[in-house]
């Protein structure tokens, strides 16, 4: 109620009463000019004689502060189904200043993740430092709110490490399980497990998902249980749990059939790439083609990179050097101004590893500046492959001092609990 006080003002000078008229008989002028200036906050039976001698109904004042809670909570709702618009913004906004501080904090948070929806890191950015310096940490209802939203921003802008980090503070609070429902808590599993899994923790992803998926299940939300099915396959797959991530992509696969037909191609391309991957990782090359093949099927032309790199890759492990031209044109084909420069470097990685008339010059070249590139933008995984790649490449060359240094790297970047170069 510290914001009472400043209704009650409002609404005096308004009717143009004095404080000695107002407060007569209920309390004094000063007490009356403390509580106005929200200094204290007084018996809710002096609020009520107050607002009523204003020909206020104080019970409404307490049952809009109810309602503008309630409010928010399902803007927050509607935000994380992706169904909500900017209409009721700049009244909950209004709404909530009035009520209490931290009724606008709830806003604020809730903002923030309404604008997470429309990618505008930037200004969320900047709303989530200026929330930290006036929210307490703690087990209540707005930590839990901002722990979320602090983490799909920083899952959003690559930050895994801070993201976990904004995670921990949370788990570390016992009984933090009972300040969100069952979605927003699976939702939070859901994008920790995905923070771990680009940290190359795939243990600790796959319990993270694991735990969002019996969630998903027990509430029959189907799409995003298939999402966990995905991230499961693909630690799985890291675990050289061959067998086991298989199985997972495949019943991903199955519980299509129970969703909307318009949303299977979306699916069916990154079910069939993580089978492609599950199997080229076991070196078995011609059923990862196979795979990635159906994956193109699926798959928007500006959306090809990944897939298109996945069938240059095998085709040029498999030594089908003529395949793989095949695909590193049907990849320059589909290159627009949008197209990210990680994928650009490494089609001009195989166009240099395919060239017939290949030269050690040419390799350092091209593995110099790709690497330093992966590095500087910390895609760790990137990294991996590619020194493994240039370290067979630089042994067909007998240059084992190289291809050394290649292995060295990459096993560095593998153990590395944060995928952090020492």
């Amino acid at each position: 109620m510290n914001k009472l006080g400043s209704i009650l003002k409002l609404k005096r000078l308004e009717k143009n009463i004095k404080q000695e008229q107002l407060c007569e008989g209920i309390c004094t002028p000063s007490y009356l000019s403390r509580i106005e200036n929200n200094r204290l906050v007084a018996d809710k039976e002096i609020y009520k004689l107050l607002f009523e001698r204003l020909e206020i109904d104080f019970e409404y004042i307490l049952k809009m502060s109810s309602e503008t809670d309630e409010r928010i909570e399902q803007w927050y709702k509607a935000i994380l189904e992706n169904a909500t618009s900017n209409e009721i913004i700049e009244e909950l906004k209004e709404l909530s200043q009035i009520v209490s501080d931290e009724m606008y904090i709830k806003f604020e948070i809730v903002h923030c993740r309404y604008l997470l929806m429309k990618d505008e890191l930037s200004t969320v950015e900047q709303k989530l430092k200026n929330l930290l310096q006036v929210m307490e940490k703690g087990l209540t209802r707005n930590f839990f709110l901002y722990t979320n939203v602090s983490l799909l921003y920083y899952l959003r802008k690559k930050e895994y490490s801070k993201a976990v980090e904004a995670a921990k503070e949370l788990l570390s609070l016992k009984g933090y399980e009972s300040l969100g429902s069952d979605t927003e808590l699976g939702v939070f599993y859901y994008n920790l497990s995905l923070c771990y899994k680009n940290l190359y923790l795939f243990e600790k992803a796959n319990y993270y998902a694991n735990q969002g998926l019996a969630i998903f299940k027990d509430n029959y939300d189907l799409k995003r249980a298939i999402n966990c099915h995905i991230i499961i396959g693909t630690c799985l797959s890291n675990m050289k749990k061959w067998e086991e991530a298989e199985k997972t992509l495949m019943l991903a696969k199955k519980l299509l059939n129970y969703l909307p037909p318009k949303v299977h191609n979306y699916y069916l391309k990154l079910i069939n790439n993580n089978l492609g991957n599950c199997f080229e990782y076991q070196e078995n090359y011609l059923a990862a083609v196979h795979y990635y093949l159906q994956a193109i099927n699926y798959t928007e032309k500006e959306e090809m990179y990944v897939t298109l790199l996945n069938l240059i890759r095998c085709y040029y492990y498999l030594d089908e050097l003529e395949l793989a031209k095949e695909w590193l044109e049907t990849a320059k084909s589909s290159i627009s101004d949008h197209t990210p420069k990680e994928y650009l470097i490494q089609f001009e990685i195989y166009s240099v590893l395919l060239d017939e008339n290949l030269t050690v010059d040419q390799v350092i070249a091209i593995q110099k500046s790709s690497i330093s590139y992966f590095l500087s933008i910390k895609y760790w995984n990137l990294v991996y492959r590619y020194c493994q790649l240039f370290g067979k490449i630089y042994e067909s060359f007998n240059n084992y001092k190289r291809a050394s240094s290649m292995y060295k790297l990459a096993i560095n970047v593998s153990n590395s609990e944060r995928g952090e170069i020492n």
